[in-house]
């Protein structure tokens, strides 16, 4: 796959958005932890990081089929629209990452139920969110499910400082996605609402760090800033919204 191809992977799956992601996983598995501010061990959370990833890049990327008409009027700029990627391969692709993400997540003993509500979650965001404002409730919990998923993990529990952090992130994805949805609304100052967008979205790991240093996890919230500067870069490298 030449480079400039898979850049076109990189900006479908959001890859801008990975480090956030990475966070949330870090601060979910350290948080839902039996102890306070235990570390997770480095297989589990290479997996889980791993998991995460797959799942959002297929949530993306199907989010990029679901919105093809849309992006051709919208979005030209996109794959999709351009021609540069079939609708039908990115289809048969996002399924693809979503499953392993999904399966991955499965094997290492999280809940069928909260994983297959991870999938539901995504899928039902993805098929609604050009349709129905409420929808930006499902984006928020898209992050939330896979929090959730990844405490029902043997070991994880979800005590209250798990759950405020949960009310905390799902508030701010949800503030997000609203303003989001008003880079398309006629007279609107596009340029201006995605730059605030994408600080907004580089700015999840501080949610994540806020929660961390509130159970003393100094070392996992100092891990979660640190998603911050990585998630700006990432954003120069590939899409974030």
């Amino acid at each position: 796959m030449s480079a400039p191809s898979f850049r076109f992977w990189l900006d479908l799956a959001r890859a801008g958005n990975f480090p956030s992601v990475w966070s949330n996983v870090l601060a979910a598995l350290v948080l839902s932890a039996p102890a306070a501010g235990t570390w997770p061990s480095p297989g589990l959370l290479a997996l889980t990081l791993l998991a995460g990833s797959l799942a959002y890049a297929g949530g993306t990327t199907l989010n990029d089929v679901f919105d093809a008409g849309f992006d051709r009027k919208h979005r030209p700029e996109r794959a999709i629209p351009r021609g540069l990627i079939a609708r039908s391969t990115a289809g048969w692709v996002g399924s693809l990452q979503l499953g392993l993400g999904l399966g991955l997540l499965g094997f290492l003993g999280a809940s069928p139920l909260a994983a297959a509500g991870l999938g539901a979650t995504i899928l039902l965001y993805d098929w609604l969110h050009k349709r129905w404002t409420g929808s930006v409730l499902l984006m928020a919990g898209c992050r939330v499910m896979l929090a959730v998923t990844l405490a029902t993990l043997p070991g994880q529990f979800m005590g209250r400082t798990f759950l405020a952090w949960l009310v905390a992130l799902f508030v701010y994805i949800v503030v997000l996605s609203l303003l989001a949805r008003r880079e398309y609304r006629p007279g609107a100052p596009a340029e201006k609402l995605g730059k605030i967008v994408r600080k907004m979205l580089a700015f999840i790991p501080f949610v994540d760090a806020f929660a961390l240093l509130a159970s003393a996890a100094w070392i996992a919230a100092a891990g979660c800033a640190a998603a911050v500067p990585l998630g700006k870069w990432a954003q120069r490298k590939a899409a974030s919204s």
